[in-house]
């Protein structure tokens, strides 16, 4: 029998292929490669910037669309590479005339990538994984063009400045000119210098190869937002794979992902200099590999666990709080075979030696040398912010309407109507507009967009509850509570620090980010089980 000639693997196809691999590897490049076209700082970006990006997106275009062969057609490759070109040469002129210099990048890759999809949909070829991946490119872009327009003094929190002793800024400073030695002063004297110091190390390194590449001291202050723009960017591929790891696919995969891509919660701390962004990726990947290892329950898999959470606590000490469901995981597989516990002491043993000493040393350090409590955290009195006088029950159980008319985070001395008071109601606000504010009425659309956020969180809600409560949906009991467990214990432990620490300026979703992908998680399994209704309910007419 004569052999079929095996069909040759288009270049776009085999490049999808590879990429769909290694997205973490992907997705980093990606956001290094960003880096020269203007350095995270709108006002790097010049007319010779902007013609030089407008060339290198057109070769870029041209090289995917017609070497690469997304489709079947020569014609339509034609059409693409050329469509493609056109919208970045006007788009450049535009921005170059307007100086609007954050549209130079995501409008064309928006208008490129949709084209794509569009074509790939009616190839045939545009599958659930490939979808999300667009997303994905998407949402990188969208974070540089975020980075772009706001500085290292614009929508931060806690910032203080790179000359100052106070502040994250001064933080990653001291690490900068002063390498790996640790503070001699007393550091609850400098506002901010309490926080365990790998996020501010990392930026301080930053700035060293910046600088030592020749950008201006100045320059790579603000170059190094591409840190947390790293961060959040990997936090979506982490997300992806929880995801996918608890069965989660087809159109609630791609309506989950859409939330940590392009909710604003991800792309304003994907810009933030403090440490938000690193601890929640450290948070999304001890819960990644905690799902994996309960699957292969190996040392190989649960030193990544006792890494994450212990380079976390590194970097924010409240990564902590993934701790009390992965030792609900351990607890569970350990009496699930206690017939052979010595395995399981043995591995628990390995994490408890890598993660205690990562997450601890800070604070046990301070502690010795300072007398300071491992779980400092000062409190500067900020009586102008101060909601103490504001009963509990109200706080807790007043949501009245009312409240959304003004949808930004109520602070009274800038001018807003009342103090925000009630902490969930301020997640809604915070993840859509953290603490900024405008002046005047009528804030119709940022209202709207609150509710939208409050009734997508309420979907999430009750699709994680389904998700616990459905047994046939392939994923074990444990994991599912592993989950529940994280939620309630971030959510509880914001609502308390909130109640310790009665201020406007403390009920802030940047304490929460954790509880977004989850709840998104819920929402997609919410999505495909009533998809699944409707397409029984259709077949059986």
């Amino acid at each position: 029998m004569e052999k079929q000639p095996i069909a040759k693997q288009r270049t776009f196809d085999a490049v999808f292929d590879i990429v769909l691999k290694h997205p973490f590897i992907f997705v980093a490049l990606f956001c290094l490669l960003l880096i020269p076209m203007g350095f995270a700082q709108v006002n790097h970006v010049d007319s010779d910037g902007i013609l030089a990006e407008a060339v290198i997106f057109v070769i870029a275009a041209a090289v995917l669309f017609l070497l690469g062969r997304p489709s079947k057609s020569l014609k339509v490759n034609i059409y693409l590479a050329a469509m493609s070109a056109a919208v970045i040469i006007v788009y450049s002129l535009l921005v170059d005339d307007n100086h609007n210099n954050a549209l130079m990048m995501f409008v064309p890759a928006l208008i490129i990538i949709i084209q794509l999809a569009v074509v790939m949909y009616f190839e045939k070829s545009l599958s659930v994984d490939r979808a999300v991946f667009l997303m994905i490119i998407i949402g990188v872009v969208l974070r540089y063009c975020y980075c772009l327009k706001y500085s290292s003094t614009e929508m931060q929190h806690d910032i203080g400045s790179f000359s100052g002793q106070h502040g994250h800024l001064s933080y990653i400073n001291y690490w900068y000119e002063n390498g790996l030695s640790l503070p001699d002063f007393d550091i609850t004297t400098r506002w901010q210098f309490y926080h365990p110091p790998l996020h501010h190390m990392l930026m301080a390194l930053g700035m060293d190869i910046f600088t030592f590449l020749g950008l201006d001291e100045r320059w790579a202050q603000e170059a190094i937002q591409i840190l947390p723009m790293i961060y959040s960017a990997l936090s979506m591929v982490v997300c992806c794979r929880i995801f996918k790891l608890v069965k989660l696919d087809g159109a609630g995969l791609v309506a989950a992902m859409a939330v940590p891509c392009f909710y604003r919660t991800f792309i304003i701390f994907g810009g933030a200099y403090n440490n938000d962004m690193l601890c929640t990726l450290f948070m999304l990947l001890a819960m990644l590999w905690t799902v994996k290892w309960y699957y292969r329950q190996t040392v190989l898999y649960i030193l990544p666990i006792a890494l994450c959470v212990g380079l976390g606590m590194m970097t924010k000490l409240s990564a902590w709080m993934v701790a009390p469901a992965i030792a609900l995981v351990f607890v569970w597989v350990f009496i699930k075979n206690i017939r052979k516990p010595l395995r399981y002491i043995g591995q628990y043993a390995a994490f408890g030696g890598v993660c205690a000493p990562l997450g601890l040393w800070w604070g046990i350090r301070n502690a010795i040398e300072q007398g300071i409590s491992i779980t400092f955290v000062p409190d500067v009195k900020m009586t102008r912010m101060s909601v103490e006088q504001i009963p509990a029950m109200q706080r807790l159980f007043d949501f009245d309407l009312s409240q959304f008319n003004y949808p930004f985070a109520a602070f009274t001395m800038y001018g807003a109507p009342y103090d925000e008071y009630n902490p969930i109601i301020a997640l809604f606000k915070t993840s859509l507009f953290d603490e900024y504010y405008k002046e005047g009425d009528g804030f119709g659309v940022e209202t709207a967009l609150v509710v939208f956020a409050a009734v997508l969180a309420f979907i999430g809600f009750i699709g994680l509850i389904y998700f616990i409560c459905k047994k046939s949906n392939g994923v074990d009991l444990p994991i599912k509570l592993f989950f529940a467990l994280i939620f309630v214990t971030i959510l509880v432990s914001y609502i308390l620090f909130c109640f310790q620490f009665p201020y406007v300026c403390t009920e802030n979703i940047r304490y929460c980010i954790p509880v977004i992908p989850i709840l998104a998680m819920g929402m997609g399994f919410l999505l495909n089980a009533v998809i699944g209704k409707l397409k029984k309910a259709g077949e059986s007419k």
